[in-house]
């Protein structure tokens, strides 16, 4: 139940600056969308791009909020979808949104910036966390899931697409090459897997790279200073060759120190790579009193 509706849009040529790849495989459309448990309402579809995952979660019922910040996009999917009542479109970037208030809105159509609260305020106890779906720009991508853990909360899950390598680093684990701040994050805030992988043939333009679809299950929120934490694993892993007791040495005082080797968490001699997320988070934690 697939499509893309060219239509008007048969000359639109996408956007290298705004990492536009259009999916085009109707296979892998409802693969993706078979992802979702079918009672997830509503629906926010981060990349709308030219409709292809929207056409599909209106033919199965869900009600889909779009957030495109391209205009000639979000032109055309208002043009093809404005006058379903089960979708909204929110033409604002999705990197500097709180996503869960979606659902304060209670709106269809067009949803207005002001209809959005700010971010960092919570959802009410009760309200419904939507899913989430996507196929993100490549460039922004991993900028759009730190937006999403900003706000994550126990709900429905989000299903995104990354290219391959950045799906491979969210789900590392301790001890390999690929595990780093983006892994701990992650998994701090959900449960990442990695479903399937996407040929660059299922896109036009096609990438030179593959994707992959990851689902996430976010875990219940947690009071986490995310962008602070962020900041210690950078240097954390700027530095992951070395001994957890010759970093701290570098970021804390004197006091500090002398209280860590006091009480050591975990052995002083490990490296970052080797400390699992959530003694990862301790350890910031630990640090920050």
């Amino acid at each position: 139940m697939s499509g893309t509706g060219e239509g008007w849009l048969g000359q639109w040529i996408p956007s290298k600056a705004w990492g536009q790849n259009y999916l085009i495989n109707g296979g892998v459309i409802e693969k993706i969308v078979d992802l979702l448990p079918v009672q997830a309402r509503p629906v926010i579809e981060i990349g709308s791009g030219r409709g292809a995952l929207t056409t599909e979660l209106l033919a199965r019922g869900f009600e889909v909020i779009a957030i495109e910040p391209h205009r000639e996009s979000a032109a055309y999917l208002t043009h093809r979808f404005g006058a379903d009542p089960h979708f909204s479109l929110l033409e604002e970037d999705a990197t500097t949104l709180d996503l869960s208030s979606l659902l304060q809105a209670g709106k269809t159509g067009v949803i207005a910036p002001g209809d959005i609260t700010s971010p960092g305020v919570p959802t009410p106890p009760g309200v419904f966390t939507p899913a989430v779906i996507g196929n993100l720009p490549y460039c922004v991508a991993a900028r759009i899931l730190f937006a999403l853990i900003r706000t994550a909360r126990a709900g429905s899950p989000w299903v995104l697409m990354f290219q391959r390598e950045v799906a491979q680093r969210i789900v590392a684990g301790p001890h390999s090459r690929e595990y780093g701040l983006l892994s701990v994050v992650a998994q701090l805030a959900a449960g990442c897997t990695i479903c399937f992988h996407v040929s660059p043939g299922s896109f036009s333009p096609a990438p030179k790279i593959t994707s992959s679809v990851v689902r996430f299950e976010p875990r219940p929120a947690r009071n986490v200073d995310w962008n602070a934490l962020s900041v210690w694993l950078t240097r954390i892993f700027s530095m992951r060759r070395k001994q957890m007791g010759n970093i701290m040495a570098s970021m804390l005082s004197a006091d500090r120190i002398q209280a860590l080797r006091a009480a050591p968490p975990f052995s002083l001699q490990l490296r970052p790579e080797q400390l699992s997320p959530e003694v990862h988070l301790d350890l910031f934690e630990r640090c920050r009193l």
